[in-house]
């Protein structure tokens, strides 16, 4: 009934030579030579491709090297890109990636990301037909047994090996009828997952096993402190899990994802009052700080250098080669930054940071002199804080007009940003339906203010660019010009968001979301 792939495993321990002897009784087939093929799997670190329903490999074998792009499903054929012998190295960036229908593919979904290995399968394939008139092939039969290597942690195994049934187009019904004989006659299963899923299992890996998204199934009775706790571990090993690519910037995703966990924390510290002791709180609330300072300058490199090109299309075509000593400054500027950032990354001071904070999430809860709400239940906890941040949200984004400086929607902005963090936070102590869209709602509130935030800085950095590159002898006219329409372009979209807040405020303040946040969040009493 259908050409698609069909894979039907043959049990563990069964005699493979056997079992295609059997097959033969029941339906002759020609037989192809047994050919060697590698498979490489490689997706982001936060499974980006995984995600995105997909798998990338590297195949190495006759046809030369080609990167394959399918489904994980596996019953379509793959799409194919060939890479020219001799091919070297490995995928890395979807921009360092010759033009093609996979690089085509890849890149919306991989983004600024670096493809990192995840599995290696080696493998022997047979090519087996039902032939019809004058030998040409009806079915193909593709005969798969091989082995699996993990490259982090080093294991290998055998996998199951599988019997692949491709019906060409045009003989769906000697597809099916040979489907029968697997299935029936031979009383072969159909293979429930990919070779691929299968040698991530076998290899220990869970594939989408890290995600920045917050996702806490709290107990609502549960103690804030204990709670606190748990919310705060999930945000270290976050920050943990990151450290390695952010010192040798694999890609800028670490970095960013390293920051973002890190401000989480001091948004716990300073938003779930009054479960840990204050000195506690004083103490990691500084620390945190310190690495948010230790690593903003790589990040906002990395953000400026990541925006050239939208600074390019923001230019008229005539303007933008003057705009490559930009370039070549913003690169020696990270280099630089990137130095610093790998050197407070290994220092004592951060080594000390992460040990003791460790530790603490670690003690158990304190019974005696606990602090005020150490004890009480986390969901009224989550009530009064996040009535306090919603309320302390509304009031300041009433009191900004068209005349209100600069320095009030940034204030607001961080309100904002905490607001939402809070909700992320708890999420699972709200009905789904109600607290989703109330982060959909703050989350486009903090786009506009980030949006004018960002347009702010970026216009004040090149500004500071253009001077330095002047005193340097870095840049001659040409570019300081291009780099001032440049500054123009930012200012005038920045007046734009600017223009655009008074409407984003009223999405957020009307009167059915007030009546929301006031059912969630408001306590009783």
């Amino acid at each position: 009934m259908s050409d698609a792939i069909r894979d039907y495993l043959v049990p563990n321990g069964a005699d493979l030579a056997g079992v295609l002897a059997d097959l033969h009784r029941h339906q002759p087939l020609a037989e192809g030579p047994w050919l060697s093929r590698e498979q490489r799997f490689f997706d982001s670190f936060d499974w980006r491709l995984y995600r995105a329903g997909a798998t990338l490999a590297l195949c190495l074998d006759t046809e030369g090297a080609r990167l394959l792009w399918q489904d994980l499903d596996g019953e379509g054929p793959p799409l194919a890109q060939g890479l020219g012998p001799p091919w070297q190295g490995a995928p890395g960036l979807a921009a360092d990636l010759p033009a093609g229908p996979v690089a085509e593919r890849l890149a919306p979904a991989l983004g600024v990301r670096r493809l990192l290995p995840t599995i290696t399968i080696l493998g022997r394939e047979q090519t087996l037909y039902v032939a019809g008139d004058g030998g040409r092939p009806l079915v193909r039969l593709l005969v798969v047994v091989g082995e699996f290597r993990e490259p982090t942690r080093g294991r290998s195994g055998p996998l199951a090996a599988r019997l692949r049934l491709e019906g060409l187009p045009g003989h769906a019904a000697e597809a099916d009828a040979l489907a029968a004989v697997l299935h029936k006659d031979l009383a072969l299963q159909r293979a429930r997952t990919s070779p691929f899923t299968e040698a991530l299992a076998a290899a220990g890996r869970r594939p989408g096993d890290y995600s920045t998204k917050l996702d806490f199934r709290l107990d609502p009775e549960a103690r804030a402190d204990e709670s606190a706790k748990a919310i705060l571990r999930d945000l270290l090993a976050t920050i943990e899990a990151n450290i390695e690519g952010a010192k040798t910037h694999l890609d800028p995703e670490f970095l960013h994802d390293l920051r973002v966990a890190t401000r989480r924390t001091r948004s716990a510290l300073g938003q779930i009052r009054g479960v840990f002791p204050p000195e506690r709180v004083a103490h990691g609330k500084a620390r945190f700080a310190w690495l948010q300072q230790a690593t903003g300058e790589a990040r906002d490199l990395d953000v400026y250098r990541l925006a050239l090109g939208d600074y390019l299309a923001a230019l008229p075509p005539a303007l933008r080669p003057h705009l490559a000593p930009l370039e070549d400054h913003l690169i020696a500027r990270h280099r630089e930054a990137q130095r610093r950032l790998t050197e407070a990354l290994e220092s004592a001071e951060f080594h000390t940071l992460i040990d003791d904070w460790r530790a603490f999430l670690a003690a158990p809860a304190t019974t005696h002199d606990a602090p005020v709400n150490a004890a009480r239940p986390i969901k009224a906890e989550a009530d009064a804080s996040l009535w306090r941040l919603y309320r302390r949200v509304r009031d300041e984004g009433r009191a900004i007009g068209p005349d209100s400086p600069p320095a009030d929607l940034h204030e607001l902005r961080k309100s904002a940003k905490k607001l939402r963090y809070l909700m992320e936070f708890f999420r699972r102590l709200y009905p789904k339906d109600e607290i989703a869209p109330l982060i959909k709602l703050t989350k486009a509130l903090l786009d506009n203010l980030g949006l004018f935030q960002d347009l702010a800085v970026q216009g004040r950095f090149l500004r500071e660019a253009a001077r330095r590159m002047a005193a340097d002898g870095e840049a001659d006219t040409d570019t300081l010009l291009a780099m001032g329409a440049l500054i123009g372009s930012l200012l005038q979209r920045g007046q734009g968001a600017r223009e655009a807040f008074g409407e984003t405020f009223a999405r957020f303040d009307t009167a059915g979301h007030r009546a929301t946040f006031r059912r969630l969040f408001k306590p009783a009493g």
